[in-house]
């Protein structure tokens, strides 16, 4: 008997494993799910591809495409926040509506994912981007939750060099507010927090280090410039206009970085 249940019991094995090696149900339902996800990457990077040379429509139209339940929406979600807010940066309606659609993607992509150093970026990013056209009051508010979650992205990927140019941003954003928005701060929520041109500069030399772009010298030869360091901004603006770009913006920027060029001398 003791045999025989041996050999019934091996028998089960192999046949389950034949089962699986064979593509039987469960193997097959893997493989599917393997494929779905494989499928969804090229297509996000794809996607991807087409953000970073300004073709914000096509990417749009491919991401509205894709199926809701994809294996790992705050992928999807968080690349639909950055659509919105790029086809928002070139719209010739210039209002905060895009913005306003991109911080909703990008809050939907974290409550998907909370994990997510892109989602949390892109809120920071949409945030900011509705600031010009928010009231003196909401950009105060904005303003914590916005460093809160570029730090947030930050801590959860530490080696993402547009993250720090975000944080960069804030601070010599927020070291700049007026005398205003400082009083409505007080009343409001105790204050603003501590921004300085120094950590702007810093933050900025981390984003060169990951990676050296065109964006990341424009900006601190607008920091050197704030901080009275004139040489420094003139050599940050050469630097600048010899580096390839590498999105959209960039292109700006190194048109803003020609007329400076003239006007700072």
């Amino acid at each position: 008997m003791k045999t025989l249940h041996q050999v019934v019991t091996v028998t089960l094995i192999v046949g389950f494993w034949a089962l699986l090696t064979a593509g039987g149900p469960l193997n097959q339902e893997v493989e599917e799910s393997n494929q779905k996800i494989e499928g969804s990457t090229v297509v996000l990077e794809k996607v991807d591809e087409l953000l970073n040379h300004g073709e914000n429509q096509q990417a749009w139209e491919i991401l509205q495409e894709l199926p809701e339940d994809d294996p790992d929406p705050a992928e999807r979600l968080w690349r639909m926040a950055r659509t919105q807010y790029e086809m928002g940066q070139v719209s010739d309606k210039k209002n905060a509506k895009p913005f306003k659609s991109a911080e909703k993607y990008a809050r939907a992509a974290i409550k998907s994912d909370p994990n997510s150093s892109e989602s949390y970026k892109w809120l920071a990013i949409a945030l900011g981007a509705q600031s010009k056209y928010s009231s003196t009051k909401e950009q105060v508010r904005q303003s914590g939750e916005i460093k809160e979650n570029i730090e947030k992205a930050i801590e959860l990927n530490p080696d993402d060099d547009i993250a720090y140019l975000v944080l960069s941003r804030w601070h010599y954003k927020v070291s700049a507010l007026s005398g205003i928005a400082r009083t409505f701060a007080k009343v409001l929520y105790g204050g603003v927090p501590k921004a300085s041109l120094k950590k702007a500069e810093d933050f900025l030399w981390q984003a060169i280090k990951i990676h050296d772009r065109v964006a990341h010298r424009y900006n601190l030869a607008k920091v050197y410039k704030r901080m009275d360091r004139h040489e420094e901004a003139m050599e940050q603006l050469s630097l600048t206009l010899l580096l390839p770009v590498t999105f959209p913006e960039e292109a700006e920027d190194k048109e803003k970085a020609k007329r400076k060029q003239k006007s700072w001398k």
